[in-house]
């Protein structure tokens, strides 16, 4: 063989050798579903776009406790038929107990309960005397009707959170695993320089 060729060749082998990871990293980039878990980190369903609101927007009045909840992240607790049952005091107890997991970043996130009817039970009542850390918003149905409209496939328990801007951007599930709300938040702390 001719040492042109042989030159030739070698300078093809040297050119692959440094273009296939960079056409590697291209083909994976715009594939990523070929990679093993490629599913998303978050334990909650990702709203997309996220919504902008206001938490004012879905209550019946102005009240002091909303100023406390102003450039904060918000989860909110969801009642949509005014009784507050058995499923619903644990999902309650469940956003205390995500306060306690979140230990030095529990400041960062305010637990909120949009409470459609008083919730005029003993069991309720004495839930909400014992959690100072809740803040209960009264809405009416014309409130619900609103938010349902802006998300969609929501159902009484579901909880809401809100990014330090007002963004509604995850739902969870009523009976949802606080360690997973707890991991989503602490990757969304880490990224938020806000809240």
């Amino acid at each position: 063989m001719k040492t042109l060729t042989k030159n030739r060749l070698k300078l093809i082998f040297i050119t692959t050798l440094f273009a296939l990871p960079v056409l590697t990293a291209w083909f994976v980039y715009q594939n990523p579903q070929l990679i093993e878990g490629s599913k998303t980190k978050n334990y909650g369903q990702l709203i997309r776009p996220a919504i902008p609101s206001q938490i004012k927007d879905f209550v019946n009045r102005p009240t002091e406790e909303l100023e406390k909840l102003k450039g904060r992240w918000v989860i909110a607790h969801l009642d949509f038929d005014g009784s507050c049952d058995n499923g619903c005091i644990e999902s309650v107890k469940l956003l205390h107990q995500l306060n306690v997991l979140l230990n030095k970043d529990s400041d960062r996130l305010k637990r909120v309960f949009f409470d459609s009817a008083g919730s005029d039970s003993e069991a309720v009542q004495a839930l909400f005397a014992e959690d100072a850390g809740l803040t209960v918003l009264p809405w009416t149905a014309e409130h619900i009707t609103k938010l349902k409209a802006l998300i969609g496939e929501l159902n009484d328990g579901d909880m809401i959170l809100l990014d330090p801007l007002g963004n509604i951007m995850m739902k969870y599930q009523q009976q949802a695993d606080p360690y997973g709300i707890q991991k989503d938040l602490k990757l969304l702390f880490k990224a938020s320089q806000i809240g």
